[in-house]
Formats: structure tokens, C-alpha cells, sequence
């Protein structure tokens, strides 16, 4: 649990994921889902699709 500490003191000790949506066209989507070391905020894996479910979180796990 992070507890509301959002900061790491090393790199690959604390990762966060998020899902982004995007509405793009006259009625698209599509989601983008990120897992971000809290250390540098940088992206450590990423994967874009076009349903939000746990399957779209999976892959960006599974990309590492």
C-alpha cells in the first residue's frame, strides 16, 4: 500500500498504473493504459486498445 506516499527512493520500488480515455471521430474511444515508476515518473510499459477492461491492464504487464 502506498499509504499516500507518491515518491520512491530508488527506481522500480514503487509503479502506479492509470487508464486514459480518448474520444477521437464523431463517436470513438480508445484507452491507453500506463504503469509509471514513481521514482522519475517514467513510463516503464504502455498499451493502447480499444476496450477498457482488465485484459487491456494485462497487457501492459505483460509488455515489461
Amino acid at each position: 500500500m502506498l499509504n499516500l506516499e507518491f515518491t520512491a527512493e530508488k527506481p522500480n520500488e514503487k509503479w502506479v498504473t492509470d487508464v486514459t480515455e480518448f474520444k477521437y471521430g464523431s463517436s470513438k474511444k480508445a484507452y491507453l493504459s500506463t504503469i509509471l515508476d514513481l521514482y522519475d515518473s517514467s513510463i516503464v510499459s504502455y498499451v493502447l486498445g480499444h476496450s477498457n477492461n482488465n485484459n487491456l491492464a494485462f497487457k501492459s504487464l505483460t509488455k515489461l
